[in-house]
C-alpha cells in the first residue's frame, strides 16, 4: 500500500536537496511539486558563502562556465556611507558568493534530485496529510493533480513538509502558525544595467524617495541589488510587519519611488525593466 519510502512535499531548494541526499542513500523518494519547472520565485538569486558550501557539498558544477556569477563580498549602502565587506576567507566556507536566477536555480536542484534517483511529480498540489485513525501518525498525503485537479493520494512511512510559506501540511495536522513571528513582504524586478557585472552584492539599509530633491523622504524597509552577469540586476526591497506602515503600503510604488531616486546611470528605470514586478510574503 506504500507509494514510496519517503514523500517530500515541495521541490524548492529544501525539498530538492533532501530528496537528493535520500535518493543517493538508496531511499525510494517521491518528490511532489505543485508547479512545473522552470518556475520563478521572488526571493533569492543572491547566495552567500554558507549557501555556496551546500551547493558544493551537493556536487554541483560551480564554475562560471556552468552559469554562475561570483561575488567578492557585500556592499552596505546607508545614506552617503558605503562599506565594502569582502567575504571572509575561512576553511569551512568558500571565500565567494554566487548569483543565479531562481527560474534557473530551482530547476537545476530539482533535476539534481531526479538524477540521484528521486521521482519528481509536478503539477501536484498537496492539500493535507493522511493520518492513521488509531495513532494519529502521518502516513501519507492527499491533493490534486494536473490541470483538471484530479484527486490523488500517496502513502509512505515518512513525509517531509518542504512546502514553504503555505505550510499546508503543518496546518492540516493542527500545527498553528506563531503569530509572534513577524511577516516580511518582498518585491523585486530585473533591470538592464551596466552594474550587472559588479563584484559585490548590495544591501541598501536606507531607502530614499528623492522625487523632490528639496524634500527627500525616508521610506520603510531595506533594499538589495544582485548583479547577474548577464546584463541584468535583480533589484528589490523588503519590509517587516513590525513597521507601522506595513499594511498601508503600495509595495510596487514603493520600489519605483526608491529606484527613481537612484543615480540614473545605474539604469534602474522603467525603460530598462525586464518583466513585471514580483511580490511575496514570508515568515521571518
Amino acid at each position: 500500500t506504500q507509494d514510496a519510502e519517503v514523500i517530500v512535499v515541495g521541490a524548492g531548494p529544501a525539498g530538492a536537496t533532501v530528496a537528493t541526499y535520500l535518493a543517493r542513500a538508496g531511499v525510494d523518494v517521491l518528490l511532489l511539486e505543485k508547479t512545473t519547472f522552470p518556475r520563478d520565485k521572488v526571493c533569492g538569486d543572491g547566495l552567500t558563502p554558507r549557501g555556496v558550501k551546500q551547493l558544493i557539498d551537493l556536487g554541483l558544477d560551480m564554475s562560471p562556465e556552468a552559469g554562475w556569477t561570483f561575488s567578492k563580498g557585500l556592499r552596505i549602502i546607508t545614506g552617503d556611507l558605503h562599506l565594502q565587506l569582502d567575504w571572509p576567507d575561512l576553511t569551512s566556507y568558500p571565500p565567494y558568493g554566487v548569483a543565479r536566477t531562481r527560474h534557473d536555480f530551482d530547476e537545476l536542484l530539482a533535476r539534481t534530485a531526479v538524477d540521484a534517483g528521486a521521482r519528481l511529480q509536478e503539477r501536484t498540489t498537496v492539500t493535507g496529510a493522511i493520518t492513521d485513525e488509531r495513532t494519529g501518525r502521518v502516513v501519507g498525503v492527499e491533493g490534486k493533480f494536473g490541470p483538471d485537479k484530479q484527486p490523488v493520494s500517496y502513502r509512505a512511512p515518512l513525509v517531509l513538509a518542504c512546502d514553504g510559506v503555505s505550510a499546508r501540511l503543518a496546518l492540516s495536522v493542527g500545527i498553528e502558525k506563531d503569530d509572534n513571528r513577524p511577516m516580511g513582504v518582498a518585491v523585486r524586478r530585473y533591470y538592464k544595467s551596466p552594474r550587472h557585472d559588479e563584484e559585490y552584492i548590495e544591501g541598501h539599509l536606507e531607502l530614499w524617495d528623492r522625487a523632490d530633491p528639496a524634500n527627500p523622504k525616508l521610506l520603510p524597509g531595506y533594499g538589495w541589488a544582485f548583479p547577474l552577469g548577464d546584463g541584468t540586476v535583480n533589484v528589490g526591497l523588503g519590509m517587516l510587519s513590525t513597521s507601522k506602515s506595513f499594511r498601508n503600503i503600495d509595495y510596487r510604488q514603493l520600489l519605483r519611488s526608491w529606484l527613481d531616486g537612484t543615480p540614473e546611470e545605474w539604469g534602474y528605470r522603467e525603460e530598462n525593466a525586464v518583466g513585471t514586478i514580483g511580490g511575496a510574503g514570508l515568515p521571518m
